[in-house]
């Protein structure tokens, strides 16, 4: 009887050991294969369409003189993965990014939203940069509190961006103005036409740079549910769970945060999210 006890708790003990561990948000992961050690050296992936977020020059296929936050990014977790960067290479198109099968990359950044999911070729760490919008006040304007508030404003934002989204959950009584570019936003805001400015959390910075003493204080920002993501393929020797292990001591210890305000200006995240 104690022998076929305990045949049947050896047993439950390899099922158990055998279902995947599931990821930092709650993502069930596929089955892992047996641990092997991360390339020592990684090759990058880098797709240049911000240069606050990353920029470079090209030539052929490799990148030289990378620089941005996502760059730093990038050096930081071969680090702390035990490596190094080897090169940078561009890959313009956040398609590409995900669905190669055989990239000759390990790492890629490219501002890629974690609402474009696990693919096939690739999955997606955890967020390493809030996408919410940042709310930048007017002169005139009256510190909002809550999302209540800002309905009685007249909101600004680009047409078809993550702001004018967010405009229209916000539901102000009066219909928000939407116009065409950064450019045409910031003057409305620093003229007063507008009470405030919805911006993207990686353009906030440079909006609050840009506008100088014309414009109030940064009051919020408004939560979208997503973050930007780092792609592992599959096959490329990392795994995904140790990039996000790695990235969520970088929040912890305050590298995220750092990286946030050298490079775009401001951190994100430390803003105070309006209900």
């Amino acid at each position: 009887m104690r022998r076929g006890l305990a045949t049947a708790a050896a047993a439950t003990l390899v099922l158990l050991l055998a279902v995947p561990a599931g990821r930092a948000d709650g993502t069930p992961t596929a089955p892992s294969s047996p641990a092997v050690s991360p390339p020592r050296s990684l090759v990058v992936a880098l797709a240049l369409q911000d240069p606050l977020l990353q920029a470079g020059v090209v030539r052929g296929r490799e990148v030289i003189l990378a620089r941005g936050f996502e760059v730093e990014l990038a050096r930081i977790l071969a680090r702390r993965l035990g490596g190094r960067v080897e090169r940078f290479v561009h890959v313009p198109s956040a398609t590409r990014l995900l669905a190669s099968n055989a990239p000759g990359w390990q790492l890629a950044l490219g501002g890629i939203e974690r609402s474009r999911g696990v693919r096939a070729a690739a999955e997606l760490s955890d967020s390493y940069l809030t996408t919410d919008v940042v709310v930048v006040a007017g002169r005139g304007l009256q510190r909002p509190r809550r999302l209540a508030d800002l309905r009685r404003t007249r909101l600004c934002a680009v047409r078809g961006g993550d702001g004018a989204g967010a405009a229209a959950r916000v539901g102000p009584r009066t219909p928000p103005l939407l116009v065409a570019g950064p450019e045409r936003l910031l003057q409305l805001v620093r003229t007063g036409v507008c009470d405030a400015a919805l911006v993207p959390a990686t353009e906030a910075g440079r909006f609050v740079r840009d506008g100088g003493r014309g414009l109030g204080p940064v009051v919020g920002r408004i939560a979208r549910d997503d973050g930007l993501g780092a792609v592992v393929p599959h096959g490329s020797g990392l795994d995904v769970r140790a990039v996000d292990r790695e990235l969520g001591r970088l929040r912890r210890d305050g590298t995220l945060g750092r990286l946030a305000r050298t490079w775009l200006g401001l951190d994100p995240a430390a803003l105070r999210v309006l209900r």
